[in-house]
């Protein structure tokens, strides 16, 4: 079997770690915590475990709750549910080999995993971006196209994985994996070393990546959000010119108080004639244009659609934010190829850290949906449990209230003592009657 020079180069660098360490009887079937994590792995290994725990015990409860009060045959829920079980699996499987695989130096997962670890990392990610704009499209149809028909979501869903399953199917290609068994002997039975090729110019495929699947998908959802808003905003400015339309009290008073007015003032004979035309005509426009607005749509739930709005694009913003760091790595990562030991451990440091911040949106969703499926009452409670700042302004403004209230008891006069009268003097203007104009003495 003939060896090519990357894999002599990789088994030349096992031999010289083995002349530093001055020891043949080296074990690479043990794990081995990287130079460069060996006093902060605590520490990762804590924040890891949990965002894990709160992830898969939120997703969990999340899809629980789905399936008691039936949430899942409104199609927005349902693909919520889908986000809840891609997020279940980053923190079933995907962060715990990560974690392993960033921590330790030495490969011990065998062959299987060296192929299979880079499908189970992305295809989660890519699964939970497509989800959000399958959420994105269905909310433009519903809203911004009522009439056109809604393509059912059980077969996007399926769509979804097929597509996410099959972008990284590619990634196998890069990979290679060395057995250092069957170079070394027995003694390194089972240990390998998994790397990437870079020949092979894997940086392309992590550019296509990320326009694909993170930057095209982002800017379509924030098209046809702003376009749900724009729609969420011209209903609700309908809405309020109905309501000033059908309000039938105020176009009683304003006839009362015209009669009044008419009833005061002497108007000359054509003008008269006029006035009255053209309340008669103003009367007919309103009669003629209330049934034409009240012809709306009352499926439509404005308030309860421009809340769900606001969560939907509360969780895709956290969701960009949490990956965005991670994505730039990549990019930034397979361009430079840089080689030097500082570099890399400050690398190892700062990749454990975005994956952490990444893995910290399967936590962030749950809690959302639990504030959104939330009822008014119980979320003004949880308010009040929170406002310690506000309270102790308001007691020190209540304490103030009663010291300005005492003040004002101890000022005024007891009732034994009677006021002294004031007199209010009146300075009277001589008026001519014959210098009023018409519309003086003239109430309206």
């Amino acid at each position: 079997m003939a060896v090519e020079e990357s894999d002599t180069g990789y088994i030349h660098q096992v031999l010289s770690f083995m002349d530093k360490k001055n020891d043949t009887s080296f074990d690479f079937t043990q794990p081995y915590i990287r130079n460069s994590l060996k006093f902060v792995y605590p520490i990762f290994m804590f924040l890891y475990a949990v965002v894990g725990l709160l992830g898969m015990v939120g997703n969990i409860s999340m899809l629980v709750v789905m399936g008691k009060r039936r949430l899942y045959q409104d199609p927005t829920y349902l693909f919520l549910g889908n986000l809840a079980f891609s997020d279940l699996i980053k923190c079933v499987f995907a962060l715990p080999v990560s974690l392993a695989n960033l921590l330790v130096q030495n490969w011990i997962f065998g062959s299987f995993m060296c192929f299979f670890l880079p499908m189970i990392q992305f295809f989660p990610i890519h699964a939970s971006m497509l989800t959000f704009l399958m959420i994105a499209i269905d909310r433009f149809r519903r809203i911004v196209n009522p009439f056109k028909s809604r393509p059912p979501a059980g077969l996007c869903i399926i769509a979804t994985w097929v597509g996410a399953i099959c972008v990284v199917l590619p990634h196998a290609v890069y990979i290679k994996y060395i057995d250092l068994g069957a170079f070394l002997g027995h003694k390194f039975h089972g240990v390998g070393i998994c790397y990437v090729n870079m020949e092979k110019h894997i940086e392309e495929y992590f550019r296509a990546m990320f326009v694909v699947f993170y930057a095209l998908p982002l800017a379509i959802m924030g098209f046809l959000y702003v376009k749900i808003s724009a729609e969420f905003k011209s209903a609700l400015s309908d809405q309020t010119v109905v309501h000033y339309r059908i309000s039938t009290p105020s176009v009683n008073t304003c006839n009362t108080r015209t009669e009044e007015f008419n009833s005061r003032v002497s108007w000359a004979p054509g003008e008269e004639e006029s006035r009255a035309g053209s309340e008669n005509t103003t009367q007919k426009e309103y009669q003629s244009s209330t049934p034409a607005t009240r012809d709306s749509d009352d499926d439509l739930d404005l308030a309860k659609e421009k809340r769900t709005q606001n969560y939907l694009i509360a969780m895709v913003t956290i969701f960009a934010m949490c990956w965005c760091p991670m994505h730039i790595l990549f990019l930034v990562h397979y361009f430079l190829h840089e080689d030097d030991e500082r570099v890399s451990g400050h690398y190892d440091i700062t990749f454990m850290t975005f994956a952490w911040f990444g893995y910290l949106s399967t936590c962030v969703n749950p809690l959302l949906f639990a504030f959104w499926r939330m009822s008014s009452s119980t979320m003004d409670r949880l308010k009040g449990y929170f406002r310690f700042s506000n309270r102790r302004r308001s007691s020190s403004q209540m304490s103030r209230t009663e010291v300005s209230e005492s003040f004002v008891l101890s000022a005024t006069p007891s009732p034994r003592q009677p006021r002294k009268p004031t007199q209010q003097r009146s300075k009277s203007l001589p008026v001519n009657p014959n210098e009023l104009t018409p519309y003086q003495g003239i109430m309206v």
